[in-house]
């Protein structure tokens, strides 16, 4: 005995990643790379490198702006979890 669904039920449709709103289908390499060293750069340079690439290419490329934003807003994060919590650290224990 066969299990085809019956005549009156459609196909389901095929499974598609979701795309972002606003993001193209297709990214170019050159944004992939720009994108990354974002994330890369805030390991060595705090909020600066992600800022300085993100003001350069923001209008240039709608990927790097949004992950160019990701980087940052998490590198700020950074900086004021250290203030907030890396500096009474030191000043309790003097080290």
């Amino acid at each position: 005995m066969s299990s085809n669904p019956p005549s009156d039920v459609p196909p389901s449709p095929p499974l598609v990643a979701p795309v972002e709103a606003g993001l193209p289908a297709e990214i170019k390499q050159e944004d992939k790379t720009m994108a990354m060293l974002c994330h890369l750069l805030g390991i060595l340079t705090a909020f600066l490198g992600p800022l300085i690439i993100w003001l350069v290419k923001k209008d240039q490329s709608p990927f790097v702006d949004d992950q160019g934003k990701e980087a940052l807003n998490f590198q700020i994060t950074l900086v004021i979890a250290n203030a907030g919590f890396g500096q009474p650290f030191f000043i309790h224990f003097g080290v």
